[in-house]
């Protein structure tokens, strides 16, 4: 997750961004690119370990075509890391990265472009200065708008990563996430792709406060 907030201002930048810019006068099409593209490279380096997280919270949990749950497979990370690699390859740890990196670019995307905006605009406003207040109401505003964008990929992304595989590897429920995507919405309807969004929302604005004052912090005292 750090790696996508340390890529965004050199990727931003690199765009044509002049270092001090007011964020304001920072075209929102060079945000969002330089968020998204931050969110991808980051989320496929670390595919390896989002996939065994998945696995292992999934683990015992799903059921065969039999309708019984399937039993453990992994007793551990390293087990599972091991176990992967055995069975489906080392390229079987970057199974679901198309979801992962689809999810993470929208997120990021999101978060990153809005924060710089919604700080920006604030700034202009009489109300508002630089401090703690900005950063909390900014940082707020921001993992809202990242967890409506995101919630469907983070669905997908878990269906895909947890769902049983077939003895070469492929998925028995889904063939990857566009497969997904439409199962999803035409079984259960769209709205089942913002399932768990309260806990997910509940998860992502807290993390995304304490992230931008602590970075707040750091540039104020490191520059």
């Amino acid at each position: 997750g750090s790696l996508r907030y340390g890529l965004y201002g050199p990727i931003r930048n690199s765009l044509g961004v002049e270092p001090g810019t007011p964020k304001t006068e920072i075209p929102m099409w060079k945000k969002v690119f330089a968020g998204g593209v931050a969110g991808a490279l980051a989320s496929a380096v670390a595919n390896p370990t989002d996939l065994v997280k998945v696995r292992l919270q999934t683990d015992g949990q799903l059921k065969g075509k039999d309708g019984k749950f399937l039993p453990k497979k992994y007793n551990g990370m390293a087990h599972a890391f091991v176990s992967i690699i055995r069975e489906e390859g080392v390229l079987g740890l970057w199974n679901g990265v198309g979801p992962t990196v689809g999810r993470a670019a929208v997120l990021a995307a999101a978060e990153l472009s809005t924060y710089d905006e919604v700080k920006g605009q604030l700034l202009q406003s009489p109300y508002f200065e630089e401090g703690l207040l900005c950063t909390v109401c900014t940082a707020t505003v921001s993992g809202l708008l990242s967890t409506i964008a995101s919630s469907p990929f983070d669905v997908v992304k878990s269906r895909v990563m947890g769902q049983p595989l077939n003895a070469d590897g492929s998925g028995q429920l889904y063939r990857g996430m566009i497969d997904c995507f439409v199962k999803s919405a035409k079984n259960e309807g769209v709205l089942s792709l913002y399932n768990g969004f309260v806990p997910n929302f509940s998860r992502v604005v807290p993390r995304v406060v304490i992230v931008f004052i602590v970075m707040e912090n750091l540039k104020a005292a490191f520059g």
